[in-house]
C-alpha cells in the first residue's frame, strides 16, 4: 500500500508540471494524498492575474513551488496587502494559498468561502476541497470537489483529488468512475495523467 501511495504522489506531481497555464494546482501541503499532489505532490500555481502587483516567491531551481520557509517569509507582506485593500481578490487568493501551505487551514478555508460567495470558481472550489480534506472534513471535501468538477469539467485536479479521497475511504469503484469521467472531459494533455492514475488505482485494489 505504501508503494502504491508513493507512486500515486509521483504521478500527480507530474500532472502539476504539465499545467503550465496555472489553471490548477494544489498547495505544498497537498502532497499528502496518493492521487493528489498538492498539489498537494503538485503545486498550487497562481491563476492568470493573481501575481500582477503582489509580492512573489521565485521557485528554487529544480522545485516547482516555494518552500514553507518562503511562504512564511511572504505571509506578512500578503497580510499587509490584504489589510490595506480587502477588496483585492488576487491578493486574497494568494494569501489563502500561503495560509494553506503553512497549515493555517481554517484561515484559508474562510478566504475561499468568502471568495466563492462572491463568484463561483472551480479552481478555488478545488482548493477549498483540499483545505477541508486536510482538516479532516471528508464530506465537505467531497462536496467541494464535485462542485469544482461541475463548474469546470475540463479541470483535471478535482477528479484526481476526489478519486484519491474516495479511494482512501475504500470506495474503489466510485474512485475509478470519477477517473473515467475525467478522462472523457479533460484536455488530452491531462488525460495521460488521469490514465496513469486509473491504472494505479486498478492495481491497488489487489493490495488492500
Amino acid at each position: 500500500m505504501l508503494v502504491v501511495a508513493v507512486v500515486l504522489v509521483v504521478i500527480i506531481a507530474l500532472l502539476a508540471g504539465t499545467m503550465g497555464d496555472g489553471r490548477e494546482d494544489e498547495g505544498a501541503r497537498a502532497v499528502q494524498g496518493p492521487l493528489v499532489s498538492a498539489v498537494t505532490g503538485t503545486t498550487d500555481e497562481l491563476t492568470a492575474g493573481e501575481t500582477s502587483t503582489l509580492p512573489t516567491v521565485a521557485p528554487t531551481p529544480g522545485r516547482i513551488q516555494p518552500s514553507q520557509e518562503e511562504w512564511a517569509a511572504l505571509l506578512p507582506r500578503l497580510e499587509e496587502v490584504v489589510s490595506a485593500d480587502p477588496a483585492d481578490v488576487n491578493a486574497r487568493r494568494k494569501l489563502a494559498l500561503a495560509y494553506y501551505n503553512l497549515g493555517y487551514l481554517d484561515d484559508a478555508a474562510d478566504i475561499y468561502r468568502d471568495l466563492l460567495a462572491i463568484e463561483e470558481d472551480a479552481v478555488l472550489r478545488n482548493r477549498l476541497g483540499n483545505t477541508l480534506r486536510d482538516s479532516g472534513d471528508e464530506a465537505g471535501a467531497e462536496s467541494a470537489y464535485r462542485k469544482a468538477i461541475a463548474g469546470d469539467p475540463t479541470l483535471a485536479p478535482p477528479y484526481l483529488n476526489l478519486a484519491e479521497l474516495l479511494w482512501r475511504q475504500g470506495r474503489d469503484d466510485e474512485a475509478l468512475a470519477v477517473i473515467d469521467e475525467g478522462l472523457k472531459a479533460v484536455p488530452e494533455e491531462a488525460g495521460a495523467n488521469l490514465q496513469a492514475g486509473r491504472e494505479i488505482l486498478v492495481g491497488s485494489g489487489t493490495q488492500r
